[in-house]
């Protein structure tokens, strides 16, 4: 299900709070993006599924302290910014995650 707004961002429930365990990475397909929505310190973050340095997935990555990294080549990006590490030089795009209730929902942002 989904929601558009005037400003062409789109909002997508993603599921419900229960599929998405604390420090979890979940794989989704919303508006035709695979993205992946996390889960840490009881806050939810959704960033695209492929690391910005050779486009590997980031679903079967690792878990690190407000960051994920990339499991290939071991670039992390930061869950609150984006900021990518190095071999990434990159940002990766952050959509807004929220919760709605015992819902999950991730606002696409058009660039």
């Amino acid at each position: 299900m989904s929601a558009a707004d005037a400003a062409g961002s789109q909002t997508f429930d993603v599921g419900s709070v229960t599929e998405f365990p604390e420090d979890s990475i979940t794989e989704r397909t919303v508006g035709g993006i695979e993205i992946v929505v996390i889960n840490q310190g009881g806050a939810f973050y959704a960033l695209p599924d492929r690391c910005t340095h050779q486009h590997y997935p980031l679903h079967d990555g690792e878990l690190l302290e407000g960051k994920v990294k990339c499991i290939h080549h071991g670039a992390t990006f930061d869950l609150s910014t984006g900021r990518a590490t190095l071999p990434a030089v990159k940002k990766i795009q952050l959509f807004q995650a929220t919760r709605e209730g015992d819902r999950v929902m991730v606002t696409l942002q058009e660039v």
